[in-house]
């Protein structure tokens, strides 16, 4: 994920040398039922995770059957289907459980090590943090964790992601495809990804930041 690298540090004065931690990023080739898709850079870390997420997130595939990492290689071997990804009936979000997940403390460690880092999270629908992960596209943080929830088992449409970057039209198109009823993040939304987010039905949050938040859609949230 990080490693040393020398540098010439110049403190405003003068020059010295030292080490410091800079992101390792690798290129992979991906795979989907045998036809290659494209070359993708990323951390490495989660690679599994990643092709499944990627494979849903970007609607290749709705039925993910293996995932299988050779080298700088990603396989992904599924199924697309035509059936509704979302339940027709969506969950009713608690307010309180909403701010839970805000103040919820995310330890980016290798984004405190090398400011290179973007993550991704999923919560439950209690609030309770299911998976985290880092890397250097946020975009990839999202599949990652995307694909933690597809190969685990999980429901989607009941799962929260919170992200640290601001949520473009990609984003939301993710959770449009992924089945993912709402986004929460510390940045605002652009004007597509809100027309997205409101043309199906997801609740989108930004300035997420010290227990406040703006609601940028008309999601189904309530109050107890």
């Amino acid at each position: 994920m990080i490693k040393k690298v020398k540098i010439k540090k110049f403190d405003g004065k003068n020059f010295y040398d030292m080490e410091d931690y800079v992101a390792v990023e690798e290129t992979y080739n991906i795979f989907i039922n045998g036809e290659f898709v494209k070359s993708h850079v990323m951390s490495p870390n989660f690679l599994n995770e990643f092709g499944a997420g990627f494979a849903v997130s970007e609607g290749f595939l709705n039925k993910i059957d293996k995932v299988e990492v050779d080298k700088n290689n990603i396989y992904i071997f599924g199924e697309k289907n035509n059936k509704e990804i979302k339940d027709k009936k969506k969950p009713k979000i608690d307010i309180e459980i909403i701010k839970k997940i805000i103040s919820y403390e995310l330890k980016a460690k290798y984004w405190e090590i090398t400011g290179s880092f973007h993550w991704a999270s999923m919560f439950d629908l209690n609030g309770e943090s299911i998976i985290f992960v880092e890397d250097i596209g946020r975009h990839n943080a999202v599949d990652k964790v995307i694909g933690y929830a597809v190969l685990n088992n999980y429901n989607l449409n009941e799962l929260i992601l919170r992200y640290s970057g601001r949520i473009p039209y990609e984003i939301v198109k993710k959770a449009v495809n992924s089945g993912l009823n709402v986004i929460i993040s510390k940045s605002p939304p652009t004007d597509k990804a809100i027309n997205l987010a409101e043309e199906n039905g997801i609740l989108l949050i930004g300035f997420a930041r010290n227990g406040k938040f703006n609601i940028y859609t008309s999601g189904e949230l309530w109050e107890r």
